[in-house]
């Protein structure tokens, strides 16, 4: 016991070090949405994903690549907007990087802000290259930021075994003011760490035993504001539109 206690230090430290580096190299991704105000977002760096079905959570909006739903602000954002429309269904967006860029370790960084209601699912989040040969668990997903509308922000890790069970999940979460904040993600052969405006406050290590495993794939990011689903749904008086923001998306190596 004494020697796991001994490695599992070791390797926290050499996370600690690791992490330490990133900011020494250029960006892989970046995208800090500067444009005039209502234009799409990069279409060289982002895609739509479209339509409803519930996406596998029973979510209730249909995603569009409305500039309603989603557009620059023309102050360096990025706004996500979920709207309802007047016969009650809902639309938003969600933009996905799955044929521009995905990586495999690094640092991932973005400043957001991420309004809590309940009913809504904001969420900065990847999944591995081959989720469409694959699908999930099996592609594995790493969520860096997401909020369920419980005024929390939780960051986890979900990949696929062969044993029981089926899904291993790592989470952890920190409070949410519904301010900007930078999210951050570290991702090395060790093990992952999470923090919010510099101060870690989440890490899982590989070889953490029954833990997951460390995904074997590239992972591409996505940005998207889901409604209702296994968060539950809006309340009837929920106002709307309700709006994810984001500052800048960025990536090292």
């Amino acid at each position: 016991m004494a020697a796991l206690v001994t490695i599992a230090a070791v390797l926290a430290v050499i996370l600690v070090i690791v992490t330490s580096q990133w900011n020494q190299h250029d960006y892989t991704f970046a995208d800090e949405f500067n444009g005039s105000a209502g234009v799409a977002p990069d279409p060289a760096k982002w895609t739509h994903d479209l339509g409803g079905g519930g996406w596998g959570n029973n979510e209730l909006q249909t995603y569009t690549n409305s500039r309603k739903n989603s557009f620059l602000d023309g102050q360096g954002n990025l706004v996500i907007r979920a709207t309802q429309q007047h016969d009650g269904y809902y639309n938003s967006a969600r933009l996905t990087t799955a044929d521009s860029f995905a990586q495999r370790h690094g640092h991932w960084e973005a400043r957001i802000k991420i309004n809590s209601q309940p009913g809504l699912w904001p969420a900065w989040w990847m999944l591995g290259d081959n989720f469409s040969t694959v699908g999930w668990p099996r592609s594995g997903e790493v969520d860096m930021a997401e909020d369920y509308g419980f005024s929390a922000i939780e960051s986890s890790v979900h990949t696929r075994t062969d044993v029981q069970p089926a899904v291993r999940t790592y989470a952890g979460g920190i409070g949410n003011d519904s301010e900007f904040h930078v999210f951050s993600m570290d991702w090395t052969p060790a093990g992952i760490t999470f923090s919010r405006d510099g101060e870690q406050y989440a890490q899982h290590l590989w070889n953490t035993p029954n833990g997951p495993t460390e995904p074997s794939r590239p992972m591409f990011m996505l940005l998207n504001l889901a409604v209702g689903g296994k968060v539950g749904n809006p309340p009837p008086n929920a106002a709307f539109p309700v709006e994810f923001v984001v500052d800048y998306v960025r990536v090292w190596e």
